[in-house]
């Protein structure tokens, strides 16, 4: 290797140092900016943590609404259906009593009218004629009996069922009062879930952001990092050369060193003139024999 080619390796070897060092900077900038976006990105997910916690109960408290709710409508259904058909019945036994509104009498006047003509009948001697008028009389206060005694059935009959009907329009009043409470619970909890879910896409949309710029300066980081490996790579190619070009060069001055100094021994030899230890060592270590350079000596 010529001494420019060596000074031009040096030369790049020094740019390259150069690069090396700034490369580095810029690593521990991507690093550090990888760091902060990726910091930045964990707090809004801690941020958004108890707004998920709210929707999951939100949703948990809705779904046992919407349980008790759909319940509700079936029972709702049911004191409907039982109400039809009780006011139904009502109004066919209202019916029937409109039928016998005429019938104004006490049963216990028929039945001491009915006594009276029976004891009469039984006890008393009587033309034929007015027997019967007296057995179609008693007839007569016996149907109107069973007109009395249907009309009090009816009336109690209705007195219960109009109980009855109460009791269950109160029950489906309630259940009327009970669903309207469950559908504005789920409505508050509609708009609230609706507020919550609006603030976890903000708040997701600027993690995402953030998580964007993270992936980002990591893709910066590993195209450096990269970079580095290759630049640290013609470095250390670079330093190899210069250190054998340089062991080279050593082992070149060394050796004419040597001949110098086996030259100048030489010389000494030729004119009778005694020799050092390092010329005595060097000429040895040429090869001469120990024999003859004495002899010479």
């Amino acid at each position: 290797m010529s001494q420019q080619d060596y000074e031009k390796l040096e030369r790049e070897l020094y740019e390259l140092r150069g690069r090396l060092r700034e490369l580095n900077l810029r690593i521990r900038e991507a690093d550090e900016e990888a760091r902060r976006f990726a910091e930045k990105r964990d707090r809004i997910h801690e941020q958004l943590k108890p707004y998920r916690e709210k929707l999951k109960s939100l949703r948990e408290a809705d779904a046992s609404k919407r349980e008790e709710l759909n319940k509700l409508r079936e029972e709702l259904s049911e004191r409907k259906k039982e109400l039809k058909e009780r006011r139904s019945r009502l109004r066919e036994l209202r019916a029937k009593l409109r039928k016998l509104r005429g019938v104004r009498e006490e049963p216990e006047e028929i039945k001491q009218r009915i006594e009276e003509i029976d004891w009469r009948i039984q006890t008393q001697p009587l033309p034929r004629e007015e027997e019967r008028r007296l057995s179609n009389l008693l007839e007569e206060l016996h149907e109107r009996l069973e007109q009395v005694s249907l009309k009090l059935e009816l009336e109690k009959e209705v007195e219960v069922l109009e109980a009855e009907i109460g009791r269950v329009e109160e029950q489906v009043e309630a259940l009327r009062n009970r669903i309207g409470e469950l559908k504005k619970a789920l409505g508050e909890s509609f708009e609230e879930r609706k507020a919550l879910r609006e603030k976890v896409q903000e708040l997701r949309q600027k993690s995402d952001e953030w998580h964007a710029k993270y992936v980002e300066a990591r893709e910066r980081l590993r195209r450096l990092e990269a970079e580095k490996i290759l630049l640290t790579s013609r470095i250390i190619e670079l330093q190899e050369k210069l250190e054998k070009h340089r062991r080279a060069e050593e082992e070149r001055r060394q050796r004419m060193i040597k001949e110098k100094l086996k030259e100048e021994a030489r010389m000494k030899l030729a004119s009778g003139k005694k020799l050092s230890f390092e010329e005595l060592k060097a000429l040895i270590e040429d090869g001469e024999p120990l024999e003859e350079l004495l002899r010479k000596g």
